[in-house]
C-alpha cells in the first residue's frame, strides 16, 4: 500500500538467497502512475546488494537505475566481495 504516509519503496537487485532481482522497471511504472493520480512524490531506493556489481553489464536487463525517474538512491555492498569492510 502506497499512500501519503509512504516515504519510499525499496527494491532489491540480487537478494541474499538466490540473487533474484526485483523488477525495478515495473515498480517505477506503477509509482509514476500512483504519484500522478494521488499527487505524491514517492521514490525508489535500490538496494543493489551484490547485483549492483553485475547488473550494469547485463545488456538484456531493462533500466533499473537512475535512468528511471523515480529511482532516487542506490546502494551496493562491496564487502560481499571481500577486501573491504561492511558499510563501504
Amino acid at each position: 500500500k502506497v499512500d501519503e504516509k509512504t516515504i519510499g519503496v525499496v527494491c532489491i537487485m540480487g537478494n541474499h538467497y538466490g540473487g533474484q532481482y526485483d523488477p525495478v522497471w515495473d515498480v517505477d511504472a506503477m509509482l509514476t502512475k500512483l504519484n500522478k493520480e494521488k499527487g505524491l512524490q514517492v521514490g525508489i531506493h535500490v538496494d543493489a546488494a551484490s547485483g549492483g556489481f553485475v547488473a550494469p553489464f547485463q545488456k538484456e536487463l531493462p533500466p533499473w537505475d537512475f535512468r528511471l525517474p523515480n529511482v532516487l538512491s542506490i546502494s551496493a555492498s562491496g564487502h560481499k566481495f571481500g577486501e573491504s569492510v561492511c558499510g563501504t
